[in-house]
């Protein structure tokens, strides 16, 4: 018996093995997905990472080809950072890798690449969105606009939030077949369950 259970451990930590894959325009300047955040970055200077942000050298087929000689289980993807830049084909925004010069679904592109290789896929997506309007700015703890004093009379609409936030992560749930891991990220003081309607939304993806 003791042999079953060391069996079945051995397993379960084989299969928890895989990456998650954190890519974005936060790639250009290369100092990480909270750069706008950790230096104030406004949206206009992040502009040029967003313009010089391509897929040129993508190749997931490549990338699942390496999970697999790995032993990896899963991947996940960022669909969306807190940048609010989206490598998917969304709807309710052009801020995404359809539209700034790239023209591909990115995210589509990855979950065929590593399904056809028996990969389990998941996709990160994030609650924030620092370049939507009615996501609250100054104040906000993690906001880059929190200490400017430009925004200090930007009032947030968080129904219309909400609406954008439920509308992209249904468009995920039903445009891009089985999802085995959906990753939301994050909660903290001030935006939590009730700001992201987080009872409904469960209940929608699900």
């Amino acid at each position: 018996m003791s042999e079953n259970r060391f069996a079945r451990s051995a397993w379960f930590r084989h299969d928890r093995f895989g990456m998650f894959i954190h890519w974005g325009p936060y790639a250009v300047p290369a100092r990480g997905e909270w750069l706008r955040s950790h230096e104030r970055v406004s949206f206009i200077d992040y502009q040029y990472a967003v313009d010089g942000f391509g897929a040129q050298d993508f190749d997931p087929h490549a990338w699942a080809e390496l999970a697999v000689q790995a032993g990896q289980k899963y991947a996940v993807l960022t669909a969306k950072h807190h940048d609010g830049f989206c490598l998917f084909d969304t709807a309710l925004t052009d801020y995404s890798s359809m539209h700034n010069g790239i023209g591909r679904d990115l995210v589509a592109e990855f979950l065929e690449a590593f399904r056809a290789r028996g990969i389990k896929v998941g996709l990160y997506f994030s609650l924030l969105d620092w370049r939507h309007p009615d996501f609250p700015h100054h104040g906000d703890w993690a906001h880059p606009e929190r200490d400017n004093p430009a925004f200090a009379d930007h009032e947030p609409d968080l129904a219309s939030y909400r609406t954008f936030l439920h509308g992209q992560v249904r468009e995920l749930c039903a445009n891009y077949g089985k999802l085995d891991i959906l990753w939301f990220d994050f909660s903290y003081e001030g935006m939590g369950p009730e700001e992201w309607g987080a009872t409904d939304l469960v209940r929608m993806v699900r």
